[in-house]
């Protein structure tokens, strides 16, 4: 395998694994979304002591408060989650970019 080869094949391997976080952030971001979203109706609802919450296909009684700290612990996971994955895409971008500019000093 000659030296091009080689580059062209990593290249490739490194643009995949870009696609894949790529689409990772996006999914989690939707989710984010989703979870702040119910983080701001559960916040106004101060008068109401319990929720529904959808587990599978089934909707169980739960306290408001306790949905409340679960739904914050979600949100503080997805969003370093997010953080990670977004450094890992700036790193691949990089390194994509390194790889396919022209060899300097030859």
């Amino acid at each position: 395998m000659s030296s091009e080869d080689f580059l062209q094949a990593k290249a490739e391997e490194l643009l995949n694994e870009l696609n894949q976080v790529v689409t990772q952030i996006s999914t989690l971001k939707a989710e984010l979304a989703s979870v702040e979203e119910a983080l701001k109706r559960l916040e106004k609802l101060s008068d109401v002591e319990e929720v529904f919450e959808r587990i599978g296909v089934v909707y169980v009684k739960r306290d408001r408060e306790s949905v409340i700290v679960e739904l914050k612990a979600t949100k503080e996971a997805l969003e370093t989650t997010i953080g990670s994955l977004e450094k890992r895409e700036k790193d691949l971008r990089e390194t994509l970019n390194r790889m396919l500019q022209p060899s300097q000093g030859g």
